[in-house]
């Protein structure tokens, strides 16, 4: 490895880094960090022995980020060689197209006058802020090595909301070696120092600074998808960048007051004081649109026509309001079919194509997705009180993305302990593919553009497919998670965010500022609002959303289609969990809420059988009796208003049973055979095992409108700043799932 290679201490180096402490670094980006010692091989000191890399040493100084990689944090670093700085350069001091003029390049004449300078002039005109977020843009706060790209790995870089895409080129001079963006490529790999890893670029890694709506326009074959855009004027929805706190100074001030680790009040928690404003589009190109005869905005209004005139008779919001769907010219109006048809493309929430669900090369090692479930996800689009559901197919295979796909009882079995047999599961809709290709994806300054392999639209086939258990994740609803870079973040990407030294931090948990979330009201200003990043969490996704101490608040509930359904809820049997009061009400005005049975104790030792509310035993076999594995028990718990936790993930990396089960059991002889693997195993469904079983509380069984809004309320009745709650994710079920007769509700 670079690091015995390099031997420690010669005053070649210290000669080396004043050269590039001569530049002042305007910016201390750092905070409590510690150096490493002399004779330590860090990235700042291997860069300093790589003379075609001076440009880029010097990029850092300017940045202040020379100081950040000799600390004892971890890095992965992407340095570009000196020709590629220069040939970088030169394209943002010729670009005129941007709001910042040369893009934050010094004027120095023309563009051959620039292009004429040498590398180290042409840094020395770039501002210190531009120098801050290159540097950022190029450094990681997790490991990443070469053999990590798998396929188009998505890596969130330090420059806050921006990540880089890393995959492998197929064809070209660099054919076989890693590209970065689609344009970089890594020539020289895997360089170990001793607080991270170093990769040598041929250049610095291009990024959009365009918005949404504009990068739609520039990437130039969404011609007829744009004019629409433009005309709908949601073009302009998509240019909001950052959401302001009601603070003078537009922050969220809580960061200040430098929130600790309830478990170690010397371990600080990040605690984010911007919220960025992000966006998803799913959009077709033109090639797809023509593909059905749609060659300009009139075939595609026509097509508008054709599939929203007459939503009524399955868009239950149109039909409870009495809306009058619009075929005019004013598209504007949010009830025109054209409005309609492009704000359904449009999620409030910016995701890289391989963040859209939790993905094995999201969770790494720990993965906790369980018996070869398939990842599915709702997500609310700009389309009023609209879903749309996203689901991959063969995770470990194809890991394609599939939206609005739909199967008939795709949450029932006719098995027990498996998915159900195939007859009872036929494919009603394949569902429309996002093009996952490599560079297919862009991402722009507030979010991302997909290309699409079909048309979308939001029909009786988008209803349908949500016509099942919905299980709905606290972070896909509350979308501030995922614009700000909180879901799926890993422990090291959220400490380097920190910015502290090693041992007095915590980058477990994120904490918020009560008002940071649109879909949040806090009660008692004494709510702690945290999120679980990334672990071995026994929770969904691997991580999970939290209250702690007098906490008191609500949380609005994703829109669904009209109908009857139990909405559940699921929690960890533990010590510390908390009683609250549940509440349920149409808006976030306390007056407004109706209880929701009696006060519900969470608070369990579940090392005791018989000591978890609501929880029975499975019956073990004997030589005279054998096991039903627990379906007896579900029905008896289902009556009081408890479920156990579905068998589809386990905690963390406890995960032992990642493979799809057989829709046969294995023993022909023994029809609970697959049931039994699930019982004994570590998914969440197991049962007394500390830290492992999780239960669903089932809050109320009700109608829920899609024309109305729903706000559940949940209050701490304790005066213990030790107890908390977890709110991973709900459920809404429709009674006729939940009630089925000839079918049960699967284990998943």
């Amino acid at each position: 490895m670079y690091k015995n290679i390099i031997k420690k201490g010669a005053s070649f180096f210290a000669v080396a880094m004043m050269g590039i402490a001569g530049l002042t670094s305007c910016v201390d980006d750092g905070e409590d960090i510690q150096p490493y010692g002399d004779g330590e091989m860090t990235l700042a000191q291997i860069l300093a022995t790589r003379q075609e890399l001076s440009a880029f040493s010097s990029i850092l100084a300017k940045g202040g980020f020379d100081r950040t990689l000799s600390t004892y944090q971890k890095y992965t670093l992407f340095a570009p060689v000196n020709e590629g700085v220069s040939v970088y350069l030169d394209s943002l001091y010729a670009d005129n197209n941007l709001r910042i003029p040369h893009n934050g390049i010094r004027e120095a004449g023309s563009a051959e006058a620039f292009k004429a300078l040498d590398v180290m002039k042409k840094v020395e005109l770039m501002s210190d802020s531009l120098c801050k977020d290159l540097s950022k843009y190029h450094i990681c706060g997790s490991l990443h090595q070469q053999m990590d790209i798998t396929g188009g790995n998505t890596w969130q870089t330090l420059l806050e909301g921006r990540s880089i895409t890393a995959a492998t080129f197929k064809s070209g001079p660099y054919k076989g070696k890693s590209s970065l963006n689609g344009i970089t490529a890594i020539v020289e790999g895997d360089i170990e120092a001793t607080n991270g890893y170093l990769h040598i670029c041929n250049g610095l890694i291009p990024r959009s600074d365009r918005t949404t709506d504009d990068e739609i326009k520039q990437l130039g074959d969404f011609g007829i998808f744009y004019e629409a855009l433009v005309k709908t004027g949601l073009d302009k929805e998509l240019q909001v960048e950052e959401k302001k706190a009601n603070t003078a100074s537009g922050e969220f001030e809580y960061y200040q007051q430098k929130p600790t680790d309830r478990e170690n009040p010397k371990h600080r928690l990040w605690c984010p004081n911007v919220c960025m404003v992000k966006f998803t589009v799913f959009a077709e190109t033109d090639q797809v649109f023509n593909a059905h005869g749609i060659r300009n905005f009139e075939d595609l209004k026509n097509y508008c026509v054709q599939q929203y005139q007459n939503c009524a008779s399955w868009y239950d919001y149109v039909r409870e309001h009495n809306i009058q769907i619009s075929t005019g010219t004013d598209y504007t109006n949010k009830w025109n079919v054209v409005n309609m048809f492009i704000a359904y493309h449009i999620l409030r929430a910016g995701m890289p194509i391989d963040k859209i669900v939790y993905e094995q090369s999201v969770g790494g090692s720990n993965w906790n997705i369980a018996y070869g479930y398939e990842p599915q996800e709702y997500f609310e689009t700009m389309l009023p009180n609209t879903l749309m559901k996203i689901w991959q197919i063969d995770p470990k295979e194809t890991g394609n993305l599939y939206i609005n796909r739909y199967r008939k009882n795709n949450t029932l079995t006719d098995e027990l302990g498996t998915f159900g047999s195939e007859a009872t599961h036929p494919i009603i809709f394949e569902g429309v593919e996002i093009d996952r290709t490599n560079g297919k994806s862009k991402e722009t300054r507030n979010g991302y553009v997909h290309r699409l392999k079909d048309i979308l639209v939001y029909n009786e086939n988008a209803v349908n497919s949500q016509k099942e258990r919905m299980r709905l994740d606290s972070s896909t609803f509350l979308y501030e998670l995922i614009n700000n870079d909180v879901r799926f973040a890993t422990v090291s990407e959220i400490s380097a965010l920190n910015k502290r030294q090693t041992g007095e931090d915590n980058g477990a948990r994120v904490a918020f500022d009560n008002t940071y979330f649109d879909n949040i009201v806090c009660y008692n200003p004494n709510t702690l609002l945290r999120f679980c990043v990334m672990g071995e969490w026994r929770a969904n996704n691997s991580d999970q959303f939290q209250g702690w101490d007098a906490y008191d608040f609500a949380i609005k509930l994703p829109h669904v289609p009209t109908g009857q359904y139990e909405l559940r809820i699921i929690y960890p049997p533990m010590g510390r969990g908390g009683l609250m009061q549940f509440y349920l009400g149409n808006s976030s005005n306390q007056a407004d809420m109706i209880a929701q049975g009696i006060p519900f104790d969470a608070c369990a030792d579940p090392t005791l059988p018989g000591n978890v509310m609501g929880c029975e035993e499975i019956v073990a076999a004997t030589d005279e009796v054998e096991s039903d594995y627990g379906v007896e028990s579900d029905q008896n718990m289902h009556v009081r208003g408890y479920m156990r936790a579905p068998a589809s993930f386990s905690r963390g990396t406890f995960n032992q049973k990642q493979d799809k089960l057989t829709y046969k059991p294995v023993d022909e002889t023994d029809i609970y055979c697959a049931a039994k693997e699930i019982v004994g195993s570590y998914s969440c469904r197991s049962e007394w095992g500390y830290g492992t079983m999780m239960l669903r509380r089932i809050i109320c069984t009700q109608t829920f409108e899609q024309g109305k809004d729903y706000w559940l309320r949940i209050k701490n009745l304790v005066n213990d700043e030790n107890l908390g709650w977890s709110f991973d994710f709900i459920e809404l079920c429709p009674v006729s799932v939940a009630n089925a007769t000839d079918m049960k509700e699967d284990w998943y």
